[in-house]
């Protein structure tokens, strides 16, 4: 029985990534949520991150990558399809604890302002449930990520997109240093908040379990920046 995980090191997952523009290479597919998968030689026969022989793939197609080919997989390696990267986060609640820059906002939608511009802010739709948008800085004149009510599209060039399976994540970063990354999480009790989030306990009238979204945006070149536990805002 082999020791080595079956979770490639960070490297060899940004590397697959890449490789397939951030998206499963399948025809018609293009599904942000990768997971990877080990053809040359299979897993099973023998335990490798060899990137040359693993594909990112989406978890339907991985589900079914055994019935391709050697040539096939390795053949998907490469493979941008012309098409945008987008993604939703379905945290679907009426209750929604934003954590930006060190500050806990509860029932409050414009979280981080700049000037007259919203950065992030929550909105409610018509079934009540608290949407998540954010507006990326950048003085690099490029596009950038964008996320509107829960929904998110990747713009500009991107050295890396990480959006797990699981939906909870969402981290761009671009060569010149600007980044955001976005965190859905739930805590089932009082009790499991205490070590990381303990401020929250004392926001009035919270019911657990209760979901937190943490944000952390960097514009690079600037002194710009925050994540969940400080900010540096000029």
């Amino acid at each position: 029985m082999s020791s080595l995980s079956r979770k490639p090191p960070a490297e060899v997952r940004r590397q697959l990534r890449r490789e397939v523009g951030f998206g499963c290479p399948a025809p018609g597919c293009g599904n942000p949520y990768l997971e990877y998968h080990h053809f040359d030689p299979e897993w099973h026969v023998k335990p490798h991150h060899n990137p040359a022989g693993m594909v990112a793939l989406c978890a339907t197609h991985h589900a079914k990558a055994d019935a391709w080919t050697i040539e096939q997989c390795r053949a998907l390696k490469g493979t941008t399809l012309d098409r945008s990267v987008a993604g939703k986060f379905e945290w679907m609640r009426r209750e929604v604890i934003g954590i930006i820059g060190g500050n806990y906002f509860h029932e409050t939608p414009d979280m981080i302002v700049f000037g007259s511009a919203k950065l992030v802010w929550f909105e409610r739709d018509e079934d009540g449930y608290l949407l998540l948008s954010l507006n990326m800085l950048s003085i690099s004149g490029q596009p950038r990520t964008k996320l509107r009510a829960n929904d998110w599209l990747i713009e500009g060039d991107p050295i890396d997109v990480e959006s797990p399976p699981n939906g909870s994540r969402l981290r761009v970063r671009y060569e010149n240093g600007d980044e955001v990354d976005i965190r859905f999480k739930q805590w089932e009790t009082p009790e499991s908040v205490q070590k990381e989030h303990p401020r929250i306990l004392d926001i009035e009238d919270v019911s657990f379990p209760v979901v937190t979204a943490e944000v952390k945006m960097i514009a690079a070149g600037t002194d710009y920046q925050f994540d969940s536990k400080k900010s540096q805002m000029g």
